[in-house]
């Protein structure tokens, strides 16, 4: 479709272009004179071919679906205690949600010392 006062001409794929994806276009005006099957302006002048060039793709990534997983190998990332504080690391491909409306409650953890209970006081 041409929007003559944006001044642009939207092409609809035959397939989406996924995220990602690097994307061309060219285009060869059909015919040597002024016509009308042709991108013109409104005086009728023909726009130029042009060769491939590069198109910004800005279709956004898909959804993020997979779960984040606790690691539990290697020295590094495997939890680990140090005095009152335990830390969980997890892989994801995201970041992981710092909202603090959205961090989990303090009693969806238990943690066992010697195998007695210690009571999880803050989650961050």
């Amino acid at each position: 479709s041409v929007e003559a006062q944006a001044k642009t001409v939207t092409l609809t794929l035959s397939t989406a272009v996924s995220h990602g994806q690097t994307v061309t276009v060219a285009y060869a005006d059909p015919t040597t004179g002024n016509d009308t099957n042709a991108i013109q302006d409104a005086a009728g002048n023909d726009a130029a071919s042009f060769a491939a060039t590069a198109v910004t793709n800005n279709t956004p990534a898909p959804p993020d679906t997979t779960p984040p997983q606790l690691i539990t190998t290697g020295d590094t990332m495997r939890p680990k205690v140090s005095g009152d504080q335990l830390v969980l690391s997890f892989s994801d491909t995201g970041n992981l949600d710092a909202d603090a409306t959205h961090k989990p409650a303090n009693g969806a953890f238990t943690v066992l010392v010697n195998g007695v209970a210690n009571a999880v006081t803050n989650v961050s």
